[in-house]
């Protein structure tokens, strides 16, 4: 062999599959087992940040979708308001993940995704149609950058600390995403627990209580519920003031000690090459099995309106 070329290390190549090659951030050169143990650290604490920072912003968020067929009935403003939410978050999903990433990083976008989010939640104080929709579109816009940049984090912080084991990398994914999923439920938890707390009136809800329930259930017949009743100016600003904080405490505890990516801004990607990845997700119809994946996608948006609007409405 070539004198010139011994101990040359080729590139590793990704062949392809998950988290077969390097991280955009690994270094070419192997880490010792000091700096394999301190990126092990760093990756779990992200991701524990990141989980935390999920939690305090989405506690409020769930929580006041959940109230939102009681809480703003007024004129139907608290379902419209969701419904402007999705339909522009689904716009951007399609056109703005990968421009705005590129351009921005993950970091800067996780940011600004929660302080619109506290804007969104915030709204709640007040039954303004002006103030309420300008939080829906403003949040429908940064949701799908919002979600792929949770998603491209996680996922880069799984492949560093893969990148330190022997371990296979669909395990260490599906940890990672067990801690933020585990952060992810708690919103459910805590978010009824603070709503129950904080509009419980002490009272048995005037009116029949022979209510019925169950299949036979209909909101027509419920309207003597006094548990459907909106709550009062001071319940609704202490509710949602408790739910903003949280919030704002999350984009403080993400600005501080969550770490940036080094190598996801690219500066900003061309509308050519947003267009190209639109329509080849749309080529991705042709295929039976993601064809047969669209209505179990309608059915599962549709079960999510039922559940948080004429469940919620007890009995």
């Amino acid at each position: 062999m070539n004198e010139e070329v011994k101990g040359i290390q080729l590139p590793y190549v990704l062949v392809g599959g998950l988290g077969e090659g390097p991280s955009i951030n690994e270094n070419d050169e192997c880490p010792d087992f000091s700096e394999k143990r301190k990126l092990q650290r760093k990756s779990l604490q992200n991701v524990i940040v990141f989980s935390l920072c999920y939690f305090l912003t989405y506690t409020g968020f769930w929580a006041l979708s959940n109230l939102q067929s009681t809480m703003n009935a007024a004129g139907g403003l608290g379902d419209y308001s969701q419904a402007v939410i999705y339909i522009f978050s689904m716009v951007s999903s399609l056109f703005l993940p990968k421009v705005l990433i590129d351009r921005f990083g993950c970091k800067k976008i996780l940011i600004f995704g929660s302080v619109i989010c506290s804007f969104s939640i915030g709204s709640n104080m007040f039954l303004r149609w002006d103030l309420m929709m300008t939080a829906a579109v403003a949040f429908g816009m940064i949701n799908g950058p919002f979600i792929s940049s949770q998603t491209f984090y996680i996922d880069e912080m799984a492949t560093r600390f893969q990148s330190t084991l022997n371990q296979n990398m669909e395990f260490i994914m599906a940890a990672f995403f067990g801690i933020l999923v585990f952060f992810s439920e708690n919103t459910q938890i805590w978010g009824n627990i603070i709503a129950f707390y904080v509009l419980r009136s002490g009272e048995a809800p005037a009116g029949n209580s022979s209510f019925t329930c169950g299949e036979e259930f209909s909101p027509a017949e419920n309207d003597l519920n006094g548990n459907l009743d909106p709550p009062t100016d001071h319940e609704r600003f202490l509710l949602v003031g408790v739910y903003l904080g949280m919030s704002l405490l999350s984009v403080l505890i993400l600005a501080i000690f969550l770490d940036p990516l080094k190598n996801d801004v690219k500066g900003g990607s061309s509308w050519r090459e947003v267009w190209e990845r639109v329509f080849a997700s749309f080529k991705q119809l042709r295929k039976p099995q993601q064809f047969l994946m669209v209505p179990l996608s309608i059915y599962i948006g549709m079960e999510g309106p039922f559940y948080t609007n004429e469940v919620t409405q007890v009995c």
